[in-house]
């Protein structure tokens, strides 16, 4: 049958029919009017039915049953979106997902919960709760949003400025192709190198399948938060003091604003007793640690000050702060009363225009002459402007929507997105070209034939048009820029990490991606690279620097945007300085970890993080009578169990560890001791005693059958100059094979506590969790990950991934970006079909 060419509805109905039950299918006018709407208020058509299936099996049925009669399906989880995006055409089937409900049991250790997509996203945080976990993306709708529509749209939300958006929190996706076929996007470990399916599909609104479950990331609740209420005359002074908030080495979990107009609408519904004679109010949290929180809360006090607030106060306990919270996620709620219809934007601009764009947006309100009440995540510099309008009034809806294409226009000019968290969906097709180049557009629709041949997964949304005029490339950046007032960095590929990591330490600030280690012969700097791995676009294409002292995360964590060129010449951009964008597929993000075996990158931006102030080592070694095996083994995985449990948001400790040797985790039980066992462990900190010293004390406790000999405190940004004076980079440096190990389902450390027994040397990191080893290594254990990075002073091309990830897409992505085959291919990558 021809693609597009439908049989008869009646056929299919009869099918589903059979398939669901007699309450598994929706067919009734009533119902079908209600699944054409979400919370956008736009619309399409009449579906031809709602679809309710009870279990991932029949839902994959479902859809293969579409695929078959050639009809259009559209997913939908809670209908809580905002532009349209599960909004479906007339005769198209709704698949709704709500019953798909399950949780599986939390995992306190690994900090994992496996999670179907109905499940609604508060949910999840009462249910791990009890673990003193949560999940941290928490958009205005998690009362009822669900986590596949959170999936479906990147969604972010007020305390994702600390720890990223959706993305950040997940490490596998279940989904179901456009053909029916059930797939995961990869083993789900802390690190996976390859074509980055889970970026491409969160965030893709439902275009490219059908997203059934999540390995979701948990996190742990915080010892202590502090919520400070800061009020102002200016909301340009306020939207200053957030860029001075944000440079100022504090990085709190949340900072959101509210403009005069939203505290009218909320004051009227629900009388919380704040002010309305002021311009806007700000919300800004810290949680963490008790002191850490205390001493955060007073220096932002001071600063917010310093920067205008006419006044700042703490929240008196967690019920006043509830209180404060409640305020904020009610706010589009209210503006309903203002006005029951309102185009709802969410614009992104880079920090430093922040000001500029409240300013612009003012002025854009009274030349349209419409109502704007606006709410911002403003850590994140994404705006919520709510442009209200009378849909009984042809010329007030006009003047509403030609102020929201005004409004895009000035943030695009600033650099930033058109949207940032609701999705391109409907609402934004006409505005995504202004942002995206012809390349990038031609890029996204050739990604969506490979997945979907057909398009029948939510047709008619998040694509430009092939002649659309598109935006122009920006131009390849000539020098490194770093911009300090967004805290973001942008440079070309062949720029040196290390000299990124230098000036911006130099600043209190850095990628958090680690400070790479290998060393080059004659290079000056004593740490730099083997080869070209610790270039930008190495990091890029690598996804991590090689073997690296702390950071947090990997380059895909903080990659904005990217310059790139396909195999066969054809240059295009992806992404926007911004910290939100989910202006159509993460093309910047496919690409990292790939090897360069897509496409070339030519130059990126990254966002940079405040650095800690200080940097701790702690040398341990074994006793002068040696140490025994088990003791050796048990004590490794009490170290590395404790490094875990440090949770701060700046750098995450790495332990070096060296002495697997005769008699030492060999296994032998022979009893023989061997007093060359040493550990080296480093971690980031704050200038006060009672941050290190409490690390301090607690490691010691955690290694008391090793003998500290040494230990040292300085400056953080003296890490590399230190690093080079040690003897410790010798035998990082010498080590031309490195391989990387990474575990799904183990607990913390567990790798680095059962070390092969011939492998003497290793370097573990906390975050992304992850065991480094001079020396090729192979295990059969499906737990673990092996992936061979580094031979003869060389990255390697990606390892194979596991048989349930579809490797038809990963040949077509392939054939896409480099059609000619010029650029490096793994040798497993073979064309199948699906």
């Amino acid at each position: 049958m021809a693609a597009g060419q439908a049989t008869n509805p009646a056929d299919l109905l009869r099918e589903l029919q059979r398939l669901l039950g007699e309450d598994g299918l929706l067919t009734d006018l009533a119902a079908r009017r209600v699944y054409a709407r979400d919370a956008s208020h736009l619309s399409l058509g009449q579906p031809l039915a709602v679809a309710l299936p009870a279990d991932a099996e029949t839902a994959a049925a479902v859809v293969a049953a579409c695929a078959r009669h050639s009809t259009p399906l559209v997913c939908r989880g809670a209908g809580t979106g905002l532009s349209g995006g599960a909004v479906p055409a007339a005769g198209n089937l709704v698949l709704a997902l709500s019953r798909l409900d399950r949780l599986g049991p939390v995992d306190a250790v690994t900090r994992r919960v496996h999670c179907e997509s109905g499940v609604i996203n508060e949910q999840v945080s009462r249910y791990a709760s009890p673990h003193g976990l949560h999940f941290a993306p928490d958009p205005s709708s998690q009362s009822s949003a669900t986590i596949g529509g959170n999936v479906a749209e990147n969604a972010g939300g007020p305390h994702c400025l600390q720890v990223g958006v959706t993305r950040q929190h997940l490490h596998a996706l279940d989904w179901i192709d456009a053909a029916g076929a059930s797939w995961r996007t990869g083993r789900g470990t802390s690190v996976e190198r390859g074509f980055d399916l889970l970026s491409l599909l969160c965030g893709s609104e439902g275009t490219l399948g059908v997203v059934t479950a999540a390995d979701l990331a948990l996190s742990p609740n915080a010892a202590a938060v502090t919520t400070l209420l800061a009020y102002f005359q200016d909301l340009r002074l306020a939207s200053g003091a957030v860029a001075a908030l944000l440079t100022s080495g504090l990085l709190p979990a949340a900072i959101e604003m509210v403009d005069q107009a939203i505290l009218v609408a909320v004051e009227e519904a629900f009388q919380f007793g704040f002010p309305t004679d002021i311009a806007g109010a700000m919300i800004v949290e810290f949680a963490d640690a008790g002191k850490a929180v205390a001493e955060d809360a007073a220096r932002a006090s001071d600063i917010l000050r310093a920067h205008g607030a006419s006044s700042v106060r703490r929240a008196a306990d967690a019920a006043e702060a509830a209180e404060l919270w409640r305020c904020r996620k009610k706010a589009f709620g209210a503006v309903g009363r203002l006005s029951p219809r309102y185009v709802s934007m969410d614009v992104v601009v880079p920090l430093e225009h922040l000001p500029a764009m409240v300013g612009r947006i003012q002025e854009i309100k009274a030349e349209h002459g419409v109502a704007v009440a606006t709410a911002f995540h403003a850590g994140d510099g994404n705006m919520h402007p709510g442009i209200q309008y009378d849909d009984r009034d042809p010329d007030s809806i006009r003047r509403s929507h030609a102020a929201a294409d005004a409004i895009i226009k000035v943030a695009l000019g600033f650099g930033g997105s058109v949207t940032g968290e609701h999705g391109v969906g409907i609402e934004k097709l006409h505005a995504l070209p202004w942002q995206i180049d012809a390349e990038c557009g031609r890029l996204m629709r050739g990604i969506k034939a490979v997945f979907d041949p057909q398009g029948l997964c939510n047709p008619g949304k998040m694509l430009t048009e092939v002649d659309a005029q598109h935006a122009p490339r920006p131009p390849l950046p000539a020098r490194i820029d770093f911009r300090w007032q967004s805290a973001t960095v942008t440079a070309s590929a062949t720029t040196s990490l290390a000299e990124i990591q230098a000036q911006a330490l130099a600043r209190g600030m850095w990628i958090p991606v680690g400070w790479p280690l290998l060393a080059a012969s004659g290079d000056e700097g004593g740490l730099g690279s083997i080869g070209s791995i610790c270039s930008i676009g190495a990091l890029v294409n690598h996804l991590l620097p090689g073997p690296a002292l702390l950071g947090t995360g990997t380059a895909s964590d903080y990659l904005l945007e990217l310059w790139a060129e396909t195999g066969d010449g054809r240059p295009f951009h992806s992404g926007a300085p911004v910290a939100k964008n989910v202006a159509g597929y993460d093309l910047a993000r496919l690409l990292c970890g790939a090897g360069g075996c897509l496409a070339t990158v030519e130059a990126a931006t990254f966002q940079l993080r405040p650095a800690p102030a200080r940097l701790a080592l702690w040398h341990f070694r074994a006793p002068a009578s040696g140490l025994a095996g088990p003791v050796w083994q048990a004590t490794l995985a009490g170290i590395t169990a404790e490094l875990a449990s440090w949770t701060d948001h700046l750098a995450a400790p790495v332990c070096l560890i060296d002495g697997v040797g005769a008699g030492v985790g060999d296994g032998v039980g022979d009893g023989d001791g061997d007093e060359s066992a040493q550990v080296i462990v480093l971690a980031g900190g704050r200038e006060q005693d009672w941050d290190l010293d409490g690390k301090h004390s607690a490691l010691l406790a955690r290694a008391e059958a090793l003998v500290l000999t040494d230990e040292i405190r300085l400056p953080f940004e003296e890490l590399a100059r230190w690093w080079k004076l040690t003897a410790w980079p010798g035998w990082l440096a010498d080590g031309t094979n490195w391989s990387l190990l990474t575990a799904r389902g183990q607990p913390p450390g567990g790798a680095a506590s059962s070390l092969p027994a011939n492998q003497r040397r290793s370097l573990w990191q906390a975050r992304p969790e992850a065991l480094w080893m001079p020396a090729p290594m192979a295990t059969d254990d499906p737990g673990w990950q092996v992936d061979p990075f580094l031979r003869d002073g060389q990255p390697t091309l990606p390892p194979p991934p596991p048989p349930e990830v579809p490797r038809y897409i990963l040949a077509g992505l392939k054939q896409l970006f480099d059609p000619e085959h010029r650029l490096p291919s793994p040798d497993w990558l073979v064309r199948t079909e699906p």
